[in-house]
């Protein structure tokens, strides 16, 4: 299974991060993990994922999370997300780091299981 990473500046709001698989041919995806962490500051954080299955041309979103992380309390979240999916040809990751301001998106893990 060949895949693109790439990460994509959103020019429009400066604190949004976009990781983007393309694959090489259309997949099937049965299993998300990922994982994220901060254990600097106190923040919330947004995840989303939107697949594609038209060459990335329109996206659909399958999942939205929030995690508040705080130095002294939760500093990391594994998340593992069971889907269905058939013929995707992109996967779009989107961190919005602090939903509350400016910061860096803290995904340290991505894995995508057929």
């Amino acid at each position: 299974m060949g895949a693109e990473d790439r990460t994509i500046p959103s020019p429009s709001l400066p604190h949004v991060e976009h990781v983007v698989v393309e694959f090489d041919q259309p997949q099937a995806i049965s299993r998300l993990v990922y994982e994220v962490e901060e254990a600097m500051r106190e923040r919330t954080q947004e995840v989303r994922v939107e697949v594609s299955e038209d060459g990335g041309r329109t996206y659909r979103q399958i999942l939205v999370q929030e995690y508040t992380f705080s130095p002294r309390g939760a500093t990391y979240q594994r998340e593992e997300q069971r889907f269905n999916l058939h013929q995707v040809s992109h996967l779009r990751f989107t961190i919005v780091p602090n939903k509350n301001g400016s910061g860096t998106a803290t995904l340290t893990a991505l894995r995508l299981f057929a």
